[in-house]
């Protein structure tokens, strides 16, 4: 067995905050880690951390430019056991995302369209919490019951067997 962290996260950016208000939800991100200090999280989101408009597949790291400019970033961090077969399978779909990182681009008409709850899906286009719950279920780790693009940052508290393990200031956690 291995275990995995999913990151909720606000990170106080305006689209950060524009989320929030619609949502009216703690945490407007989702990213996933596989090292239990979250030095290296996976997600979508920006790809510079001064504009919005370049944005898709990302790694990042907590010493990186984008959280040494949002440092106030809240999260809370769940931990959750998989197996090793999952823990593969997962690691095998991020790099193959990583190695074709300019397929995957940001779904910005997406994010618009799950809020009026239209149906819509493009291809390789992501938001965060689709990114990350369509990775979970393609690995096997669980399944939302629900259209993976209407998924939101609040659905992954629901996860069973998932232990929260820190509550606070991103860069803070050890």
């Amino acid at each position: 067995m291995k275990k995995i962290y999913i990151i909720q996260m606000h990170t106080k950016t305006i689209p950060a905050k524009f989320i929030r208000f619609f949502t009216h939800y703690n945490y407007s991100h989702i990213a996933i880690s596989f090292d239990k200090s979250c030095n290296i999280i996976y997600s979508a989101g920006r790809k510079k951390y001064n504009t919005v408009l370049d944005a898709g597949f990302v790694e990042e790291s907590k010493n990186g430019l984008f959280f040494k400019k949002f440092f106030d970033t809240n999260c809370r961090i769940f931990e959750l056991e998989v197996t090793d077969k999952q823990f593969r399978k997962l690691q095998k779909n991020i790099l193959y995302m990583k190695k074709h990182e300019e397929l995957f681009k940001y779904d910005y008409l997406g994010i618009i369209l799950r809020f009026f709850k239209l149906p819509i899906n493009f291809k390789d286009r992501y938001v965060c919490s689709y990114l990350v719950a369509k990775l979970l279920q393609d690995s096997g780790v669980y399944n939302f019951h629900k259209e993976l693009y209407f998924i939101e940052p609040k659905d992954f508290e629901k996860m069973p067997n998932t232990q929260v393990i820190y509550k606070g200031n991103f860069i803070k956690y050890q």
